[in-house]
């Protein structure tokens, strides 16, 4: 029996101490997972059968909502005590995640100590640096001794999230360097927190972009990255469990967008959210574009005669129209992934449209000479012979694969460097360049595609439009 199988049924029988001996031997996050399996009149069971510290300990690991919706449950004096034992910045994300008329009443039944940190980071935006601290961390001062600062932090140890780095302050809390727990632990007692500690000062203005954090904390490849004010006051840290929920964050929301999917993402997971809310997510995005592919349909049927004079071309239209969709897409990709890592600043566009440039052209003579000769080929050699495809006239067919060939090198080309700027005009105009990614470039593409494939016949073979 696996073990939401064995909570479900500790649940159904009413078996309150093997469903408490259960959650016991489970770690919280795996505790935290069975109890988002099970469905709305378990959750309250399994809420009501558990001690406070043990649904403290999983609501820590539970999405925000749900995280909400468990403490809704409970009666008023269980819902204080789990607050208070909850960390400050998941208190932050379950206020924000309740309904507007119970928000006041869970922050009047905090601590002053625990109310004051909660409207601290309730006060910045939700996906800043400082909407995602926390202020559960060790500080020490320079002219400390090493026993003084082991006497202090023993004090609070049970109060801050991480003893790994501890922040070395000056008279007006700005960072004048850290040290390590170990630096405290191996070293004389005798000596001066200023004798063992480093000068590094790397910090985020807590109104930083949270992505930013996760960048910063990457580059210097730190455990947890301090939180400042614009005085340079340190407010809070972010932690390397904080940041890898940031980054899977960040990357669901670009995935989402780069599939024109657009709206608040809803912290409940797939199976739990609501068909209407998948709906609405997808629905204006689907007919936006929907609309603008009409577009491709209206370049097709301007150019009718010119397929009805030589049918062979509608043979190639979706490969052409496919093949600037792809490269688009490919580029459109790298560019993103690049700039979300820091790779190049707004200044170095330029040289990434240069670079994507003879990206695409060697990708377009590549495709346009493989097509072309492996068409001339396979047209001269098999299907003309059977009469499986026939030429009207005198057009000659060296010339129409020549057009595709050129065609399909232009539109590789031109579709390649329009998915390589288009992200980086968004990001000037402060948009998030995902937005931009397929599908919606790949429709931009396909339109254009098809102007460049007919224009390309139309000049080349002389046949009017």
């Amino acid at each position: 029996m696996t073990v939401p199988e064995a909570i479900e049924s500790a649940l159904e029988g009413g078996d309150e101490a093997r469903l408490q001996q259960l959650c016991a031997s489970l770690h919280p996050a795996d505790a935290a997972a069975a109890f988002t399996a099970l469905d709305e009149d378990q959750q309250l069971r399994f809420a009501k059968f558990l001690d406070n510290d043990a649904l403290s300990l999983i609501a820590s690991f539970l999405p925000a909502p749900e995280s909400a919706d468990l403490i809704a449950g409970l009666p008023e004096g269980d819902q204080g005590e789990v607050l208070e034992n909850l960390p400050d910045d998941v208190v932050t994300d379950l206020i924000q995640e309740a309904d507007e008329e119970v928000r006041q009443g869970y922050v009047e039944l905090l601590s002053d100590e625990k109310k004051d940190a909660a409207e601290q980071l309730l006060g910045f935006p939700e996906e800043s640096a400082g909407g995602r601290m926390t202020t559960a961390f060790a500080t020490l001062r320079q002219d400390m001794t090493i026993r003084q600062a082991i006497e202090s932090l023993d004090a609070i140890k049970e109060d801050t999230e991480i003893l790994a780095r501890i922040y070395v302050l000056d008279d007006g809390g700005r960072i004048i360097g850290k040290v390590r727990l170990r630096d405290l632990t191996f070293n004389r007692r005798s000596l001066a927190v200023r004798d063992v500690m480093d000068g590094e000062r790397i910090a985020i203005n807590a109104l930083a972009d949270q992505e930013e954090a996760v960048q910063m904390m990457r580059k210097y490849d730190l455990l947890a990255l301090p939180v400042v004010s614009d005085d340079d006051q340190l407010l809070g840290i972010i932690t390397h469990d904080d940041a890898l929920e940031i980054q899977e964050e960040e990357s669901t929301e670009d995935l989402e967008r780069a599939a024109a999917i657009g709206g608040e993402r809803d912290e409940e997971g797939y199976l739990k959210s609501p068909v209407l809310a998948h709906f609405k997510r997808r629905a204006l995005w689907v007919s936006f574009l929907a609309v603008v592919a009409i577009t491709s349909g209206l370049v097709i049927f301007s150019y009718e005669e010119l397929l009805s004079s030589v049918s062979l071309l509608a043979v190639y239209m979706p490969m052409i129209v496919a093949a600037g969709g792809n490269t688009g897409s490919q580029s459109a990709t790298m560019v993103i992934r690049a700039m979300s890592l820091g790779e190049f600043t707004p200044d170095a566009v330029l040289r990434v449209a240069w670079k994507e440039l003879r990206i695409g052209l060697a990708l377009g003579l590549t495709l346009g000479l493989l097509i072309a000769v492996g068409s001339l080929l396979l047209l001269s050699l098999v299907l003309i012979p059977t009469g499986a495809i026939s030429l009207s006239g005198d057009l000659s067919l060296t010339k129409v694969v020549i057009t595709v060939g050129v065609a399909l090198t232009v539109q590789v080309a031109s579709s390649t460097l329009l998915g390589a700027t288009l992200p980086m005009l968004a990001r000037a105009c402060k948009l998030d360049p995902a937005v931009v990614a397929s599908p919606a470039i790949t429709t931009i593409v396909d339109f254009l595609g098809l102007l460049i494939y007919f224009g390309f016949a139309n000049a080349m073979l002389g046949i009017g439009s």
